[in-house]
């Protein structure tokens, strides 16, 4: 698809200030090599449809639209400068984090972004930022990361706060993003190892930790851990998503460690939700700024929405069938298991994790927001 340039047509103004200003205009895809920048039409209905923003969004109309990224990028910089925060729900990943999104996201205060595709582009290509021949220089990264965030905090009324929930192979973005601001705030959802491991071993996730062990994972563990192997076929499937745990809990503990953002971070384990959804509900909601009263609480822990932890939305997936495959799945790979928790014990000794598994461990009850 060509790039249009929108200065030369006049009778596109008020779809370009649509771009500018209104989720109807969801900036989808940067693409910096080729110079894009793809839009898709949305409406709130459209948001709250998508299971994620990739190509399982439910879109608005039948076509993307494609303009110039430069004309875009200098749009932006010639309207009045604003930085409006955005809240997030980071995650590590098969943990309940699309479920908490669509049930906060049924609230008319939040608009929930589930997995855009701006925030993976953006650590992909920030990784890759000081290796040689890398085409995008930091200067410009910055400049594709401030256009992303105006992007993404984009709302259908003044009042309405966004909350992304990013791709957990995104979290190395979580300082930049909390910081972006300084007004940030995010919800930071987990499981404990000896649960995140049979979940991660059943058949259809296998290939995606192997793919994001390849991806990154590997190399970042590499180089935390001297004198391990720097290949992903070196490893085990469980240790591989041991590894991921760890990376991932890592950084949770690193913006935690953080004095400037603890105070904006809400750590959950979601053992502790699905103990208590409502009054988890209540706890994220006040923490975020927008109480929920009890007649909307109802509706928020209806068996309806707590059955959408599901990736695709014509699915039911509530916590007993979530408790069925959990069992399933520790029978099936409980020897696998049991080598993934065994190597976890060593690497654990290292100084870069050690601690993290008694910090993320098995949940007690909800955390006390400070």
């Amino acid at each position: 698809m060509k790039a249009q340039n929108p200065s030369q047509d006049p009778a596109r103004q008020e779809r370009l200030l649509a771009m500018l200003t209104s989720p109807a205009m969801f900036l989808r895809d940067l693409d910096p090599l080729r110079g894009i920048a793809t839009f898709t039409p949305m409406s709130e209905e459209s948001y709250r449809n998508s299971a994620f923003l990739d190509n399982r969004i439910q879109r608005a109309g039948e076509r993307d639209i494609a303009i110039d990224l430069d004309d875009l990028l200098d749009l932006v910089q010639a309207r009045p400068h604003r930085r409006r925060p955005i809240h997030y729900v980071f995650h590590i990943g098969h943990c309940g984090s699309t479920l908490l999104s669509r049930i906060l996201g049924d609230r008319d205060c939040f608009l929930a972004l589930r997995e855009p595709p701006l925030l993976m582009g953006l650590s992909r290509s920030m990784r890759a930022l000081d290796r040689p021949g890398f085409p995008i220089s930091r200067e410009r990264w910055e400049s594709l990361l401030s256009l992303s965030l105006w992007m993404l905090s984009k709302t259908w009324r003044p009042e309405q706060t966004v909350l992304v929930k990013p791709t957990s192979q995104a979290g190395g973005l979580i300082p930049v993003l909390m910081d972006y601001t300084g007004l940030e705030k995010a919800v930071l959802l987990y499981v404990d190892l000896e649960t995140h491991l049979p979940m991660i071993l059943r058949p259809h996730t296998r290939r995606e930790t192997r793919l994001f062990a390849a991806d990154y994972a590997v190399r970042d563990f590499a180089r935390l851990a001297p004198g391990y192997p720097d290949s992903p076929d070196r490893y085990t499937v469980a240790q591989l998503a041991v590894m991921s745990w760890l990376l991932h809990v890592r950084d949770f503990a690193g913006i935690t460690a953080q004095a400037s953002a603890a105070a904006r971070c809400l750590p959950l384990h979601f053992e502790a939700f699905l103990r208590r959804p409502g009054d988890a509900i209540v706890e994220i909601c006040r923490f975020f700024g927008q109480p929920v009263k009890h007649s909307e609480l109802e509706r928020l822990t209806s068996p309806d929405l707590l059955q959408r932890a599901a990736k695709s939305t014509d699915q039911t997936y509530g916590e007993d069938a979530r408790r069925r495959e959990l069992e399933s799945a520790r029978q099936e790979y409980r020897q696998e298991i049991e080598e993934g928790l065994t190597w976890a014990d060593r690497v654990c000794r290292l100084p870069a994790f050690s601690g993290l598994r008694e910090r993320f461990s098995q949940a007690s009850g909800l955390p006390e927001q400070t």
